[in-house]
Parts: structure tokens; C-alpha cells; sequence
């Protein structure tokens, strides 16, 4: 008899400066039913203690990956934690997970920890990313921007929970958005699960088109060095050739993008949802082309040092479109060192 496949746990990734509020919104989020059975994995200790969350042995109150960046000197131990804690759930030591929350320290790159997952041949099945939550301090805020690698966390996350929102300044959130205008901006004292959860991979069933590209009229004003634009081309790209592209971008531009979305017709009646964090990019995901009558290729992209402009060349480039200066598709991919059927991103096609 054929196993069922269980239903892959949501991961949510919380990430913040030491103090900046993380364990009290975790705390206020375990008293929620939405966050029942939630396992809690932390990586550094601040001065409030975590309470009810759900243990990975009956003795142990939470997993500790001990001090260190949990993207760089910890990465192996988060992948054991996570996989003891389906041994647990599948031996019956702990009834039911039903979601796992990472707190990670101020140093942490939320695209690696979601990139381990995601490229762990059994973890990939088991977890399914829900998002990138930021706790900051709103006095902070100004300080925060002011630090390139702490303006590109807050890029990236799906939500920004202000902490400590009296006396701060009231031009706070515009600020934000500014950086982030695709990102939910809501006080951490009053931030619901409703608000938290629900940022995972795109679903066709459930997710308007429009809505998750969150198209952008005109490109921000670059905070830190980082803005956000859109574009689109009325051209489709063939599904090997937008794989094509889409390792070609992570090669040559991956410490730039931030964020990438993108929905590209890749043939009759056929569409490829694109997205990465950071340098991740997810495996590509066809579906039915929306019913939208909206141009063939669509991105939405932040990015940290790259202007739309820039972004645009690739991939006009890699369309044939003619750019004065700028290299074709053939130029960009077909390389005499390349190794025939080797992908950066996975080992192999």
C-alpha cells in the first residue's frame, strides 16, 4: 500500500536585531489557535524567556542552535534541528507540528536559511516556506537603514513588525515602505497571525496575480541603495530557455536581487511563476496562463545596485531584443566552457 504523503509543515523565519522585539511577538503568536503546535527554533538568547512553544524532546523547551550566524557557522545544525524534529513528529514523540518558527539573530540571511531548505532533497518535501517576518524597532529605524546589510533584511521580508512604537518618529513607515513597498508594515504589539502567515510559494488557487507581482508604476527611490521596479515585455520565453536565464541571473547577479517575481508565458496557454529570495531562486512552477490579458513577461524585482535599467539589458538581451552595447542570448549562453547539461543551481538539468 502506497504511503500518503503528509502535508509539508509552514516554516516562518523571524529575523531582528538582538532586542529588537522577536521573542515578545513570537510569545503574543503561541497564545494564538492559529499558532498551535508551533516549534520554535532559536539561535541566539535575549533577556525574555519563550513560553509555550512546542518541544522538540519531552525534556527540552526549545531547540538551541547556540550563538553564531545560523546562515554560516550553525547552517548544519539547523538542518539537524529540523530533521530531529520530524523524526520526533513521525515517531510519535511530539503529536503534532503545525508550524515551525525559526528566530534567527541579527546577522542571519533569511535566503540562506530558506535556500538549505529548500535544496535539502527530504526537508524541500517535509517544510514549506511561509515568509520572512522583520522585527525592528521603530526608533531604530533611521539608524537601521543607515547599515547596507541590515537595509537588505528588512528588502526582503514579507512583513515588517515595528517594536517599541512610542515616541518614535511618525514618518517611520513611509520610510519602510519606501524600502520595502512590497512588504505588510503593522505594529508587533497588535499583529495578528492572519497577517503573519500566508506568504509561501505562489498558488494559483488562492492568489491573485496582480496582487502577489505588487506591479510598481514607477521604480522607488533607492534607500541604502535599494529600490524596487517593475517591467514587462511582450515576449515569451520558452520554458528551457527561461531556466536558462533564470541561472543566468543568480550566477551574475545573485547578490543583487533581493527579490524577484515574475510570471512568463512560456508557451500555448502556459505560464512559469519565477520567484527568489536573495540569491535562491525556487524551482519553476508552470501553470495555466491567468486570464489576464496582461503583457507575456512580467518581473517585479528589488534589488540592492542594480536599477531597472540594468535589470532590463539582461533580459532583453536574452529576448534578442537589439540594445546598443549589450551582449544577445548566444553571447550570454552559449559559452565554449560551459559543461553541457550542468546547472549551477542544481548540479545538472
Amino acid at each position: 500500500m502506497a504511503r500518503v504523503r503528509k502535508p509539508p509543515i509552514p516554516l516562518t523565519v523571524v529575523i531582528g536585531p538582538l532586542g529588537a522585539g522577536k521573542t515578545t511577538l513570537i510569545n503574543r503568536l503561541l497564545g494564538d489557535p492559529g499558532f498551535a503546535n508551533t516549534a520554535v527554533i532559536l539561535n541566539e538568547f535575549g533577556d525574555v524567556a519563550l513560553e509555550n512553544a512546542l518541544v522538540e524532546r519531552a525534556d527540552d523547551e526549545i531547540v538551541s542552535l547556540g550563538s553564531g550566524c545560523i546562515c554560516c557557522s550553525v547552517r548544519g545544525e539547523l538542518v539537524a534541528a529540523l530533521e530531529r524534529l520530524l523524526r520526533d513528529l513521525d515517531n510519535g514523540r511530539v503529536a503534532a507540528i503545525g508550524r515551525v518558527v525559526i528566530e534567527a539573530d541579527a546577522a542571519a540571511d533569511p535566503a540562506a536559511i530558506l535556500s538549505a531548505v529548500g535544496m535539502h532533497p527530504y526537508l524541500s518535501l517535509r517544510y514549506r516556506p511561509d515568509g520572512v517576518i522583520a522585527v525592528v524597532a521603530a526608533g531604530d529605524v533611521p539608524d537601521v537603514l543607515r547599515v547596507p546589510i541590515a537595509a537588505r533584511r528588512l528588502a526582503m521580508a514579507d512583513v515588517i513588525a515595528l517594536s517599541k512604537i512610542d515616541g518614535a518618529d511618525s514618518d517611520v513607515p513611509e520610510a519602510l515602505a519606501a524600502l520595502n513597498p512590497l512588504a505588510a508594515i503593522v505594529d508587533a504589539a497588535s499583529v495578528t497571525p492572519v497577517t503573519i502567515t500566508g506568504h509561501g510559494a505562489f498558488d494559483p488557487a488562492k492568489t491573485n496575480v496582480d496582487r502577489w507581482l505588487g506591479a510598481i508604476d514607477a521604480p522607488t527611490s533607492p534607500q541604502a541603495s535599494i529600490s524596487t521596479f517593475s517591467l514587462a515585455r511582450n515576449r515569451s520565453i520558452p520554458i528551457f530557455a527561461l531556466d536558462n536565464y533564470v541561472e543566468l541571473m543568480g550566477a551574475l547577479l545573485g547578490n543583487q536581487l533581493l527579490r524577484v517575481r515574475g510570471m512568463v508565458a512560456t508557451g500555448e496557454g502556459e505560464s512559469a511563476v519565477v520567484e527568489a529570495l536573495g540569491g535562491f531562486f525556487r524551482p519553476l512552477v508552470l501553470i495555466p496562463t491567468p486570464a489576464d490579458n496582461a503583457p507575456a513577461t512580467r518581473f517585479t524585482v528589488t534589488a540592492a545596485g542594480l536599477d531597472a535599467d540594468g535589470f532590463a539589458a539582461y533580459l532583453d538581451a536574452f529576448l534578442n531584443e537589439a540594445r546598443i552595447d549589450t551582449p544577445d542570448r548566444v553571447a550570454l549562453t552559449d559559452n565554449p566552457l560551459r559543461i553541457a547539461g550542468f546547472s549551477a543551481r542544481g548540479g545538472g538539468n
